[in-house]
């Protein structure tokens, strides 16, 4: 099994301070028993650290050791491994040596460095095209009389987009915690103070097009709020609180933003773009429901979207 495995194959006495190599991928070359200098001759400078307390980890709870990391190949050359070693000792003993083996993930890792490339290049042209097209949007409107409230709405929309994009971007686009971006689309609302949000919930990840769907939304809340609700007002408050139920066997995400503290309020006459924006954008992207409520204590926003398990964290 060790002669036909593609793993580089290696055992280690009980304090790591000896390793030999078993057999399996030739990597390293025949480097038969390793010295006990073998971590500042064959570890990259950088994840030494890493390894080491890995390592100690591992020996501290009699546990298994894990770590991906850099080694130096036949070559000379830096390559990348994903090594797994287990413990073997008898029944209520201590233990004897460490039976392990090391995949190499240089590909792997090549890959994703790619892709991160990639995605930082396309982050960076779409905020390029923002840019323009904000650009576009001022020479275009500036002169047009009475077109000022308009112009800094846009404005402001295409900010909240941009900035829906960053966390996204940290997240590598495969997902954003929905407490990342709640606390990104209300920043630019409180900076007059953070004790203005009460801001809830437990940790959950969304799919990028919730993500931006609902930071669009949120933004154009705190507009509002802003403007009329509760927050032109120097006690008002925001509550922002959300939980997971299962409904019909399916996980729900619930969402309240509930406005306090604020001008008594009077529903609209009509429903401008950015009440059509929360209520029929989130609809259709969310795949859930929204109901935006006028009420005279404060304006109360509930989201219900269906969630697939993978977007609630453990």
């Amino acid at each position: 099994m060790v002669n036909a495995t593609s793993d580089l194959v290696y055992r280690t006495n009980a304090d790591w301070s000896e390793v030999d190599i078993v057999g399996g991928n030739q990597l390293l070359g025949r480097h038969g028993s390793l010295t006990p200098d073998w971590l500042d001759v064959l570890v990259h400078p950088d994840d030494r650290m890493l390894v080491a307390d890995a390592i100690a980890r591992a020996r501290a709870a009699q546990s298994t050791y894990s770590a991906e990391h850099r080694v130096r190949n036949e070559e000379g050359a830096w390559s990348w491994i994903a090594s797994r070693a287990v413990p073997i000792q008898p029944i209520g003993g201590e233990v004897t040596e460490w039976f392990g083996a090391a995949t190499d993930i240089t590909a792997r890792k090549q890959h994703e460095d790619h892709q991160r490339l990639l995605l930082n290049e396309l982050n960076h042209r779409v905020k390029n095209t923002l840019a323009i097209v904000q650009s576009i949007a001022l020479q275009t409107l500036r002169g047009a009389d009475g077109m000022g409230p308009a112009v800094e709405r846009f404005e402001s929309r295409l900010h909240a987009l941009a900035q829906a994009h960053d966390v996204l971007t940290r997240q590598e686009w495969e997902h954003a915690p929905l407490h990342d971006i709640v606390r990104t689309a209300v920043a630019p609302c409180a900076q007059d103070g953070p004790g203005r949000f009460d801001i809830d919930g437990p940790p959950i990840q969304l799919e990028p097009q919730r993500a931006l769907a609902l930071s669009m939304a949120l933004h154009e809340l705190c507009t509002n709020a802003m403007k009329y609700g509760a927050l032109s007002v120097a006690q008002g408050r925001v509550r922002i609180h959300w939980r997971t139920e299962t409904r019909e066997g399916r996980r729900v995400l619930v969402l309240h933003w509930q406005e306090a503290d604020g001008p008594p309020v009077a529903p609209p006459a009509q429903r401008g773009y950015g009440a059509r924006l929360i209520e029929r954008g989130l609809r259709h992207d969310l795949g859930g429901d929204v109901a935006l409520e006028f009420q005279p204590a404060g304006v109360h926003c509930r989201i219900t979207a269906p969630m697939p398990e993978l977007d609630v964290a453990a």
